[in-house]
């Protein structure tokens, strides 16, 4: 019964290491992502119990670093958002309601 109890606990904590690290990647590469990022969903397991004592630092570490993420997509958000009112105010200064042009050669 232990080893089961211990196993799916693992099984668990796993799977959020799994989400992590797509929200990980997602964010390193976000600049390079032109789809959908990959969707991680990790979903509790039901009626597994409390967490083992032997997990507890595996999962104080994953906790601390879901909230690192949590704190660096938060940045990364409101840095998407300062951008897109950026660009929105430079389209209404525009006139035209287009965006400008992101390239002008001057050499002519």
């Amino acid at each position: 019964m232990t080893g089961s109890w211990t196993a799916a606990w693992s099984a668990a904590l796993d799977a959020m290491e799994l989400e992590a690290d797509a929200v990980e990647r997602m964010l390193r590469h976000r600049d390079l992502l032109g789809t959908e990022p990959e969707r991680a969903v990790f979903t509790p397991p039901v009626g597994i119990g409390p967490l083992p004592m032997e997990l507890t630092e595996r999962a104080r570490l994953l906790v601390q670093r879901q909230l690192d993420l949590s704190r660096e997509l938060s940045a990364a958000i409101a840095g998407n958002r300062q951008q897109l009112r950026l660009v929105n105010r430079v389209q209404r200064e525009s006139g035209t309601g287009q965006a400008p042009p992101v390239y002008l050669d001057n050499r002519t």
